[in-house]
């Protein structure tokens, strides 16, 4: 027999979905009343908000005279954590229940199933969820009699008492129906035209054991929600509706030869929000809008709940209705042990991937990026963008020496980044900081930014070495609570005055006679400013900034100056941006003075980075080519042999190739890569270009190198930068 509640019955169908049925009233309490099960309406984190008779009856015979506030601290420690997981999945929309015995802090049984049912809404945003504790036969047998001096329970009211007071339209079904009879008396209670047939299929097709809901616009246009787009639907929520725990109470179902299983209740609510809308609004919330990864603050939000854990507390720092997955977040964190890696990633040089390609290919390199750390970080990690090109990362990691090799997995993942436009190849490098911390440290939910900021503070001095570089802070415990971790920044390179510039020189060794032939210049900072601060990260800044072509100008001018007073045949090299190889001001100093005296131009070399080749090859070939018409020599420093620029050497006017120092060190790590260096190096010869190593630092080193027939080499082996000219 199909029941209806008074409010549908009488016609009142503008009173459904109003404002205080999201309001915890005493009608929730009569509700709990006439449930056969002790019961009660409990929060996510276990407070108790109310309960029945039952449930105070039950706690009285096992000796606990007062229901306590928190469901947590009536229930030993591991029935609290089973029951903390069914009460998560109950909060992310599914039904669950616990089987087996739940016990008491005292170890005692407290009943055999724990079964969550449909959560309501309450007043500042939180939630509620309904519990109901089945017990064993004794016990419900030892609650048929109440103990003296308690309250028998009260009578169990008629069906129709029960639904003239329920807050929500409500239709129950008692199991006999077919789902066309349900799907008909469902359209009629609401009013609707939609297709009955189409309705009918789409009842069948559902779950009879678990809470289900469906949207039906009020445009009267039946769909699902996984179709539909329309900002207010109508919500029908089915939900079981389990038999009676004992025989002493009455069933809203039961009818004369009625069967008492496959029971329902249809609760109707109108004017809801659309649920493809609201789950939209929660994405955009969360998750950055281009690379689809977290933004800062759903990073935040998780990094809270892992510190949590991690401190031993793992229902700290969740807000309520945010359960969704939590359950098997905290399985995962227990079988995985160890600490946590918080990693803050920073690109380099993404600016130039923005400049010379456009904003378009900028998002192309981001997406890669985020492809790159999705993959590495893996399942059990998280990635997040939370900045333009600031990237976070947390994983559970056993130690330090973890950490740093999963970070080392990042930058080689980076390497393998090609992004081919027109003629331009754009790579990209990071400089990753690293904060671990350790299992058992005193940290909570407000040490979120604190641990964040550690792993910042990290990644700046990375950049202080000049980037693509790893630098790891391991958290103490008297780090812990101090929130200082805010974020340094580099000097301003225009910020320097000139006395605070210097330059050094590196001797290039010709391998066959192991004689000195030439020096690189190399750009240094002095002076308390510079302090730990590399000229790589300064030239970087510089480069940004837009004054390096005005630094590099300096340093031209001091290289031809001491050329001009050195009578000996010494090369000179030094690398010039790509900037300034653009600069009309760089070249045209560079022209006047070679034009003054064009002796200096056959003892000066001048080198331009790989990367900025590959990314702008038609402004360093006309380079090279004016400066060769000069009489300079050039080189492409830091090669590593891609065929981009491999393709361009037959055409490209240049006498040396100074290889990157992962080639030198991939000789002696791993001799079967000797043979492709040796292949290499022979089509440089056959095009007319010498090869220099560097990186040398030790004599294996320089003996492997000579027998691939390269010509010179430098590093630290052969001599350490030293201030020139000489003092």
């Amino acid at each position: 027999m199909v029941q209806v509640s008074h409010r549908l019955i009488d016609g009142r169908l503008d009173q459904t979905g109003r404002a205080d049925s999201d309001i915890l009233s005493d009608f929730h309490a009569s509700l709990l009343e006439v449930l056969p099960n002790a019961a009660a309406f409990i929060t996510q984190d276990g407070s108790i908000l109310v309960h029945n008779t039952r449930l105070k009856t039950v706690c009285a015979d096992r000796g606990v005279l007062q229901v306590p506030a928190r469901l947590k601290d009536l229930l030993a420690e591991s029935s609290w954590n089973r029951c903390e997981a069914v009460l998560a999945a109950a909060f992310a929309g599914v039904p669950a229940q616990a089987s087996g015995a739940i016990l008491l802090r005292s170890g005692e049984v407290f009943c055999r199933h724990l079964i969550c049912t449909t959560f309501i809404a309450l007043t500042a945003a939180r939630r509620a969820v309904l519990v109901q504790f089945d017990l064993a036969d004794s016990a419900k047998n030892e609650i048929a009699t109440p103990p003296v001096g308690q309250t028998a329970s009260p009578r169990l009211p008629a069906a129709e008492e029960f639904l003239a007071q329920f807050p929500d339209d409500i239709v129950i079904f008692n199991g006999t129906e077919s789902a066309g009879e349900k799907a008909a008396v469902l359209l009629d209670a609401i009013s609707s035209n939609h297709d009955a047939d189409l309705f009918a299929e789409t009842l069948e097709g559902l779950d009879a054991g678990r809470t289900q809901s469906l949207y039906v616009p009020e445009t009267r246009s039946f769909e699902t929600a996984a179709f539909t787009d329309e900002r207010q639907m109508c919500e029908i929520r089915i939900v079981p509706i389990p038999a009676p725990a004992d025989g002493t109470g009455q069933s809203l179902t039961a009818t004369a030869g009625a069967p008492r299983t496959g029971a329902s209740m249809a609760i109707i609510r109108r004017n809801v929000d659309c649920p493809r809308e609201t789950a939209e609004n929660r994405r955009l919330a969360y998750l950055d809008p281009l690379t689809g990864l977290e933004n800062r603050r759903a990073f935040t939000r998780a990094l809270k709940r892992k510190l949590c854990r991690l401190a031993g507390d793992g229902a700290g720092g969740v807000a309520a209705g945010e359960a969704g997955g939590e359950a098997g977040d905290q399985d995962r964190d227990r079988t995985a042990g160890g600490g946590l890696a918080v990693f803050y990633i920073d690109l380099d040089e993404f600016k130039k991937v923005n400049d010379l390609g456009g904003h378009d290919v900028g998002d192309d390199m981001l997406l890669r990026v985020a492809a790159c750390l999705r993959a590495t970080l893996g399942e059990v990690g998280t990635a997040a963008r939370i900045g333009g090109d600031e990237f976070a990362g947390m994983v559970p990691a056993a130690s330090e020496e973890a950490a740093l090799e999963l970070a080392g997995k990042i930058l080689d993942g980076f390497d393998r980044i090609r992004l081919e436009v027109g003629d331009r190849v754009f790579t990209i490098g990071g400089s990753i900081g690293v904060a671990f911390v350790g299992d058992g440290l005193p940290l909570g939910a407000t040490d979120a930014a604190l641990i964040l900021g550690l792993a910042d503070r990290a990644c700046l001095r990375g950049k202080r070495f000049g980037g693509r570089s790893v630098q790891i802070h391991t958290v103490a415990p008297a780090e812990c609570r101090t929130q200082d971790a805010g974020r340094a920044e580099l000097p301003e390179p225009g910020s320097f005055r000139g006395n605070e510039l210097t330059l050094f020189a590196m001797p290039i060794i010709r391998l066959k006679d192991q004689q000195v032939f030439g020096s690189e210049i190399l750009l240094r900072l002095q002076g308390d400013r510079a302090a730990g601060l590399s000229s790589r990260a300064w030239i970087s800044a510089a480069e940004r900034s837009g004054v390096i072509a005005k630094v590099d100008a300096w340093t031209l001018d001091k290289v031809l100056d001491a050329a001009e007073c050195n009578t000996g045949r010494a090369i000179l090299t030094m690398n010039v941006s790509v900037e300034s190889a653009r600069d009309p001001g760089f070249r045209d100093g560079l022209y006047h003075r070679l034009s003054a005296n064009p002796l200096l131009a056959s003892k000066l070399c001048l080198e331009i980075g790989e990367k900025d080749f590959l990314r702008e090859p038609a402004v360093v070939e006309a380079f090279f080519k004016f400066v060769t018409d000069l009489g300079c020599q050039t080189a492409v420093d830091d090669f590593a042999g891609h065929w981009p620029v491999l393709s361009r050497l037959t055409g490209l006017r240049v006498e040396w190739l100074k290889l990157e120092a992962g080639l030198t060190q991939q000789v002696v790590e791993a001799p079967g890569k000797a043979a492709i260096l040796a292949g290499l190096v022979r089509a440089a010869h056959e095009l007319g270009i010498k090869v220099i190593a560097k990186h040398v630092e030790t004599a294996r080193e320089a003996r492997l190198l000579g027998e691939l027939n390269i010509e010179a080499a430098q590093g630290y082996y052969f001599g350490k930068p030293a201030p020139w000219p000489g003092r």
